[in-house]
């Protein structure tokens, strides 16, 4: 198959198309102005001769009729040399067309046939090709008339508009190439901040995510340009991190009950299989290693399906009343945990409804039950409150079991962060559950609140924006 070949315009990279393009423009406004300033001086240049010729015409015939009655007609000879200028000539000519009185100043008299007329100013070209201005004047002088012939060579003229000519042509080819370097520096001032991404990327490319875009003056467009490529990067250098810590959590955490797999597994094939009590106790490990793997794959799906996707992707959340649903969870803890003491105290009339779909709901609270009795003590208490607030509807449950020191507190919604590592591991945890809650309660514009004293109690609070409709009224089924 043949390859096409672009035209050389399309293959210009965008600092020759804006140098080119701007250089254009100016040649062309240059051009234009140029014209116009030569259109308009050649004008008042020949408008001048004209001046000249007839302001000439005006002060012979004014003589002529001051002599006329006293002399002749020859006798303005001497006047009208003395009027007479450079490159041009006056004569009289009688009705015969034969000249009378001729005075010149390098025109040669030859160039134009004397002749009587009375006609406005004309262009006429000589014999070696300048162009003359002619123009008469009849005139009564006595009984007698006449006509007054000034001719005047335009070679002052020409030259002066020769000259300009030239001038222009210079002053074209030289804004032919200030333009050129005009505009190749509008491009570099223009595309600078874009040089800076590219050589930006380029050096993310070779060095990491951490290069940024160096913002001089933050007050146009392409500024704005590179203030957002900073921020994109800043965000994808995060979620890169995010993603790094998570992938390492995850393996560190995996990695644990595979090796205990692992490790039983080995022990039954060496000798475990002929020993039923090691057998036996070696597969029911296992088993709860591998209970373990699957409950911590499961949080782990849910993590990633909250990360991909905001509350609409759901469906239309509730509304449900809050109290059953809180009342029923308590009840399922309360028969699966007898030796607990669970209390609630609901300050919600049972029709308050509130925007949130009941799985949601029902899994914060069993994240928040879960892990109020993993960290219970010697005392086997929980206690639950419910209460409407401000607009905002308060879900806390709070133990008294090990609780969390204060620096750990704003680290424990990090995915498999864990107080006591050891310990955790032994109850079971993952570390997984409130950053699942935090999760969920984003999507709902919600919030996480945790208060404690370590080796006391620990407080965990959600807090769920109501809308006005339901902070007024309470809606019913």
């Amino acid at each position: 198959m043949r390859k096409i070949k672009l035209p050389v315009w399309k293959t210009l990279n965008i600092k020759w198309k804006l140098t080119l393009w701007s250089a254009f423009h100016l040649i062309l406004l240059f051009f234009f102005y140029n014209l116009l300033q030569f259109s308009i001086l050649q004008g008042w240049v020949h408008n001048h001769e004209k001046d000249i010729i007839r302001k000439n015409m005006e002060e012979a015939v004014v003589y002529l009729h001051s002599i006329e009655a006293s002399g002749k007609v020859t006798d303005s000879r001497y006047y009208l040399n003395v009027l007479n200028e450079r490159h041009q000539l006056i004569r009289i000519v009688n009705e015969r067309n034969v000249p009378i009185v001729t005075v010149t100043n390098k025109v040669d008299k030859d160039w134009v046939a004397p002749r009587y007329a009375d006609m406005e100013p004309e262009e006429q070209t000589s014999p070696l090709g300048d162009t003359l201005l002619v123009y008469r004047q009849p005139i009564d002088f006595g009984s007698e008339r006449f006509t007054v012939e000034i001719v005047r060579n335009m070679e002052n003229f020409e030259s002066l508009i020769t000259l300009i000519t030239s001038l222009l042509v210079a002053t074209g080819l030289i804004s032919i190439v200030l333009s050129l370097i005009g505009g190749r520096m509008i491009a570099y001032q223009l595309l600078n901040p874009i040089n800076a991404m590219i050589r930006t990327m380029k050096g993310i490319r070779e060095k990491g995510l951490k290069e940024r875009v160096q913002i001089r003056n933050p007050q146009d467009e392409l500024t704005e340009l590179s203030t957002m490529f900073n921020e994109l990067m800043d965000s994808l250098s995060k979620s890169f991190d995010q993603q790094q810590q998570f992938i390492e959590d995850a393996s560190h955490e995996l990695k644990t009950p595979l090796a205990i797999i692992h490790g039983h597994l080995s022990l039954i094939k060496r000798w475990g299989k002929d020993d039923p009590e090691v057998l036996e106790r070696s597969i029911q490990l296992s088993l709860n290693e591998t209970n373990r793997l699957i409950h911590m794959v499961s949080e782990l799906l849910i993590l990633t399906r909250a990360d991909g996707a905001d509350a609409s992707v759901y469906g239309p959340p509730g509304p449900i009343k809050i109290r059953p649903a809180v009342e029923e969870i308590v009840e399922n803890f309360q028969t699966l945990n007898p030796e607990f003491r669970i209390s609630a105290r609901l300050e919600l009339t049972g029709d308050f409804m509130l925007p949130v779909r009941k799985s949601h709901l029902q899994q914060l609270l069993i994240i928040l039950f879960d892990n109020a009795i993993k960290h219970a003590r010697e005392s086997k208490e929980i206690r639950v409150a419910a209460e409407a607030e401000n607009e905002v509807v308060k879900l806390s449950v709070k133990d008294y079991g090990a609780g969390i020191p204060q620096e750990d507190l704003p680290l424990v919604t990090n995915r498999f962060y864990r107080v006591d590592k050891a310990r955790s591991r032994k109850e079971g945890g993952n570390g997984l559950g409130l950053s699942i809650a935090k999760r969920l309660l984003d999507d709902y514009g919600g919030r996480l609140e945790i208060d404690s004293v370590y080796g006391e109690w620990t407080e965990v609070t959600i807090h769920f924006p109501l809308t006005q409709a339901a902070s007024e009224s309470p809606i019913k089924e």
